[in-house]
C-alpha cells in the first residue's frame, strides 16, 4: 500500500476505534451506527485488497467470514436500490433477480452466495441508469465487484476472478477516497458536529482521531511569517519554542528578510511559542500540541512599542509624550517604577504638581492600562507627567504598544 494510503488507513482505523469506545454521545443518532457499519464493511475490503497488493496472489490468507459479510451487505444495498426501481416500473422479472433481504443472503450456501451476489451485480449494471434515481451510486457496484472477487479468492472458488497486485492497489486508492469523502466527510463528520455543543470533549477527540498523520515522519515542524501592523515583513524576530510551562528551549530561529521562520526536527508534544524583537511587543502562544509528522503554520503580527524612560531625583517631575507616533486610545500602556515610587498624573503645565487624580506605581511594580483608561485615571490635563514621590533616586519607564 502506498505510504499516503497507509496513513489514511491508520486514520480510519483510529476513528473507528475512537467512536466505538465512545458510543454514548452519538447513541441518539441512528444514522451514525449505520454509517459506521458501512465504514467498517468497506475497510474489510480495503484490508483484504491490501493483503493482495502487498504480496503475491498465491498463498494469501483472507478472512472469508468477514469478506462474505461485506459482500452480502454490499449486495443488499445494491439489490434494494434496483428493487425499488424494478417495482416502480412493474418489472417483475427484475424484481425476482434482486428481491433479497440481508437475512436471506446470509442463509445462502457458501458455494451459492457469490453467484447470487454476482447476479445482483449484473442486474444492477444492466439497469444502472434507472436505479441511480433510487440511490444507487457507482461505488456501490465497484465495492460489490471487489467483494465478490475477494470472496472467491478466499474460498479458492474455481470460478474466482483473479485480482492482480496492481488492480488491488488501484482499487484501494479508489475505495479510500470514496470512504473518506462520502462516509467520513459527507456523513460522520457532520453528525459529530451536531453534538459539539453538548459534548465538546468528544468532538475534540473525534477531530484528533480524524487527522491524517504521516507515520513515515516522526518529527514535526513549525513555520510561518512575522509582519508588523502595516503588513511589512519583520527581520531578525527571534522565535523560540519551549517545553510547555517551562523555560527549557526546544528550538530557536530568527526570521529572514521576508519575515519567514521555521524550525524542523521537533519531537511531538506540548509547547509554548514566543516571538521577540526589540521595539516590539512580544507575542506568545501557550500549550500548543504538535503531533508526530505534523507541520504547524503561523502568521504573526507584532506591534511596535514607544518607550520613554528616565531617572528622577526625589520629588522631581518629568514629562511623558502620549501624543502622536501612532498612539491610539486603545493602545496598551505599561507603567514601571524602579527603586522608588513614581506618581503618574496629568496637569496643564509641564511642571505642574499632581492634583486629585493620579496613579502611584511602587518600586518594582508594573501596571498596565489602555491609554484611554490611563487618561481616565489621571485626568485630562494638557501634559502627562511623572513625579518621584519616594525617598530615593528612582527610574521610571513608560511603554506603549502601538
Amino acid at each position: 500500500m502506498r505510504n499516503e494510503n497507509s496513513n489514511r488507513v491508520n486514520m480510519v482505523n483510529t476513528t473507528i476505534t475512537y467512536v466505538e469506545a465512545n458510543s454514548t454521545p452519538t447513541s441518539g443518532i441512528p444514522a451514525f451506527a449505520v454509517t459506521l457499519t458501512a465504514v467498517k464493511s468497506k475497510m474489510v475490503l480495503i484490508n483484504s485488497l491490501n493483503l493482495i497488493g502487498g504480496g503475491s496472489t498465491k498463498g494469501v490468507t483472507l478472512d472469508t467470514n468477514l469478506i462474505r459479510k461485506a459482500m452480502t451487505q454490499a449486495a443488499f444495498r445494491v439489490a434494494s436500490c434496483v428493487l425499488a426501481y424494478a417495482r416502480s416500473t412493474n418489472n417483475n422479472t427484475l424484481v425476482e433477480l434482486v428481491n433479497y433481504t440481508e437475512r436471506r443472503l446470509d442463509k445462502l450456501k457458501k458455494e451459492d452466495v457469490d453467484d447470487v451476489c454476482e447476479g445482483i451485480l449484473n442486474a444492477a449494471t444492466a439497469n444502472v441508469a434507472g436505479a441511480t434515481n433510487f440511490g444507487l451510486v457507482a461505488s456501490d457496484l465497484t465495492d460489490l465487484a471487489a467483494a465478490i472477487a475477494l470472496y472467491r479468492m478466499s474460498t479458492q472458488n474455481s470460478r474466482q476472478a483473479l485480482i492482480t497486485k496492481s488492480q488491488a492497489i488501484e482499487q484501494i486508492d479508489v475505495m479510500l477516497r470514496e470512504l473518506i469523502a462520502d462516509l467520513l466527510k459527507g456523513q460522520m463528520d457532520n453528525m459529530v458536529n451536531s453534538v459539539k455543543n453538548a459534548n465538546l470533549a468528544y468532538w475534540k477527540g473525534y477531530r484528533q482521531a480524524r487527522k491524517v498523520i504521516n507515520l513515515g515522519t516522526t518529527t514535526a515542524k513549525v513555520r510561518g511569517e512575522v509582519r508588523d501592523e502595516n503588513t511589512s515583513p519583520l527581520k531578525n524576530v527571534v522565535f523560540t519554542i519551549f517545553e510547555t510551562g517551562t523555560l527549557t528551549k526546544v528550538g530557536e530561529a530568527e526570521t529572514d528578510v521576508k519575515g519567514n521562520f521555521g524550525i524542523a526536527q521537533l519531537p511531538s508534544g506540548d509547547f509554548d511559542f514566543k516571538w521577540e524583537k526589540g521595539g516590539y511587543s512580544p507575542v506568545t502562544e501557550t500549550n500548543v500540541h504538535i503531533g508526530p509528522g505534523k507541520e504547524l503554520k503561523r502568521k504573526i503580527v507584532m506591534h511596535a512599542l514607544v518607550v520613554e524612560e528616565g531617572d528622577l531625583m526625589m520629588m522631581l517631575i518629568a514629562n511623558i509624550n502620549l501624543q502622536g507616533n501612532g498612539i491610539e486610545p486603545t493602545s496598551v500602556i505599561t507603567l514601571e517604577a524602579m527603586n522608588s515610587t513614581m506618581r503618574f498624573y496629568s496637569s496643564n503645565s509641564p511642571a505642574g504638581l499632581p492634583g486629585a487624580q493620579f496613579v502611584d506605581v511602587q518600586a518594582g511594580q508594573i501596571v498596565r492600562h489602555t491609554v484611554q483608561e490611563f487618561m481616565n485615571l489621571v485626568g485630562n490635563g494638557q501634559y502627562s507627567n511623572v513625579q518621584n514621590v519616594g525617598g530615593v533616586m528612582g527610574h521610571w519607564r513608560v511603554t506603549v504598544e502601538i
